[in-house]
């Protein structure tokens, strides 16, 4: 493996879905003294948006039928993992009185995850799951924290597509479409806020 691979492996490793949801959850928590009422929430914050969607993981592991068929029914597993964990958070900032900001967070992801199954499933666009993760904290941090925070989650945005890019995992039309798909979901709850 060529030296490019391997600082694009690092880069992939370190800032996957997970770890830039966490660093979301925890910017969030230190610098917003009114975004969760409390730590309780913090902590469900992180179980229905980190927790839940790397359950897969583990679980296509302890299903034999679900390990066998490799990867591909790992990324669905995932995918569902995901709905389940988005639907929770979207569900709790419903029916409990959370603050405008965490609830427009969850809605956010939520919506993120209606748009990855219209692009994926309905009209057959492609759109990368990967980049639609990762795209949404950065947007979400630049939104809550402050534009100060633009230039460096650019930097990271472009790192993570390079890699992917290098590692060929995702097309730049498989990118650019899950990247959209985070971008319109915050428009569209940005959007429904003004109204």
């Amino acid at each position: 493996m060529g030296m490019l691979k391997k600082i694009a492996k690092i880069i992939r490793v370190i800032t996957i879905p997970p770890v830039l949801v966490i660093v979301l959850l925890s910017s969030l928590y230190i610098t917003q003294e009114d975004f969760y009422a409390n730590t309780g929430e913090f902590l469900l914050s992180v179980l229905f948006l980190m927790v839940i969607p790397i359950l897969a993981y583990p679980i296509s592991y302890l299903i034999p039928s679900i390990r066998a068929k490799g990867r591909s029914e790992q990324r669905k597993l995932a995918f569902i993992c995901a709905i389940v964990g988005y639907f929770f958070a979207f569900t709790y900032s419903i029916v409990v009185p959370v603050s405008p900001e965490l609830r427009f967070l969850f809605i956010t992801y939520f919506l993120s995850i209606i748009m990855l199954t219209l692009f994926n499933k309905v009209i057959s666009l492609h759109a990368s799951g990967h980049a639609c993760s990762i795209t949404g904290p950065l947007v979400l941090m630049t939104y809550f924290i402050g534009w100060k925070w633009l230039i460096p989650c650019l930097l990271v945005f472009i790192l993570i597509i390079w890699s992917s890019l290098v590692l060929k995992r995702h097309t730049v039309k498989e990118l650019f479409f899950g990247s959209l798909c985070a971008i319109i979901a915050f428009l569209f709850n940005l959007m429904i806020g003004l109204l």
